[in-house]
């Protein structure tokens, strides 16, 4: 090479510049060679979008009236965009929204409506543990740690009176009300469990004034139900036993379950059957009133970790669990040998405390640990 070219080459432009990637503000700028393509990075769904966005630190999420539609992925580059349907034309082409959880398809389903947060006004909860639906159209919710129960309209959630320690006569022994249940028939009696510092049931009517208390040998009450004999059934944690009274506080029955149950949750009952969960044995226990055996409801992938259930008027059994979030199994009413329905929540939930149904429309109440009431409507 000549001094002529040599210089020529000098004052050229020069082989290689510096590329700046301003798409992802994780990468640097790098050397890059002008006649080599560079594949440029793509950007996942939560990344920042723009590097001079004061707000590229927010992951991107659509919004509420909007669902993601799936894209091709050997699309090229600047056709791979984000595509964005309005939720009201999913809904008319009549598919519903399925998720693959823990093993099965269950259906997505989304609240309708939810009442609540932390506090100590009428309107707010400092622990809301149980929830009834009364059939007057009301819903009694108990707050643990303020020591009462309040009522709200079940459609509108709109606030309409509370009773207990400090707000009502005769509440005055009610400490820590845990667990509530109502009389069917439409008197709307209410059934609270108190389990601590001393364990007993307390009996109400619907306004909240006291009628009677009993109970005080309990233990470790854990859920109860009243049938529509207007038998007060209680199942005990720990110890396993099974209490049956009468709605003016005799002792019918009493039976230890410790070879049947290690830890159950929930009870319910249609009369002639009494339904127990278990949440470490992953299954639903059926008894007769003698505190027999009859049969057990267990399903892999469906029933995991059972935390509450409910009968509708049909009969049909509702099972909750909260593994990895909400999810919902219906049973038929023959023995529950059939499977109606699986669902899951759109949102995952903390931890659902106890739940109540308004058995004729399939609506149910759902008693959050995040310190709110949620309802869900079953498309059964």
């Amino acid at each position: 090479m000549n001094i002529l070219s040599l210089q020529n080459f000098l004052s050229g432009p020069t082989r290689k510049r510096h590329v700046v990637d301003n798409t992802d503000k994780e990468n640097i700028p790098v050397l890059a060679d002008c006649r080599i393509p560079s594949k440029q990075p793509r950007i996942a769904l939560g990344s920042a979008l723009c590097d001079n966005n004061i707000y590229n630190s927010i992951p991107y999420s659509p919004p509420e009236e909007f669902v993601v539609k799936p894209v091709d992925i050997s699309s090229p580059l600047e056709n791979d965009r984000i595509h964005l349907t309005p939720a009201h034309e999913r809904r008319n082409s009549g598919r519903s929204e399925t998720r693959y959880k823990n093993g099965s398809f269950r259906q997505v389903l989304k609240w309708i409506r939810s009442l609540g947060q932390y506090g100590d006004g009428n309107n707010a909860f400092r622990e809301p543990n149980s929830v009834a639906w009364l059939e007057s159209g009301k819903l009694a919710v108990v707050d643990t740690n303020a020591h009462c129960i309040k009522v709200f309209h079940s459609e509108t959630g709109q606030f309409e009176y509370s009773f207990g320690r400090g707000r009502t006569l005769g509440c005055q022994n009610l400490l820590y009300p845990y667990r509530i249940a109502v009389v069917p028939g439409g008197s709307d009696q209410l059934v609270v469990i108190q389990r601590h510092p001393r364990p007993q049931i307390h009996v109400f009517n619907a306004q909240g004034e006291f009628i009677r208390r009993f109970g005080q040998h309990l233990e470790k009450p854990r859920a109860l139900t009243v049938d529509q004999s207007h038998r007060i059934i209680v199942i005990e944690s720990q110890v396993q036993k099974l209490h049956i009274f009468s709605l003016d506080g005799k002792v019918l029955s009493l039976f230890h379950l410790n070879a049947q149950l290690q830890f159950p949750t929930s009870i319910c009952s249609n009369n002639y059957e009494i339904f127990i969960s278990d949440n470490h044995l992953h299954t639903i226990k059926v008894f007769s009133y003698s505190g027999q055996l009859i049969r057990e409801i267990k399903e892999s992938n469906y029933i995991t970790y059972p935390t509450n259930i409910k009968l509708n008027s049909k009969g049909q059994l509702i099972a909750i669990d909260n593994h990895q979030g909400l999810n919902i199994t219906v049973y038929d009413e023959y023995e529950q040998k059939k499977r109606l329905g699986a669902y899951t929540a759109r949102i995952c939930h903390s931890q659902i405390l106890d739940v109540a149904i308004e058995p004729n429309q399939n609506i149910l109440h759902l008693a959050s640990k995040d310190y709110r009431v949620y309802t869900y409507q079953l498309p059964l």
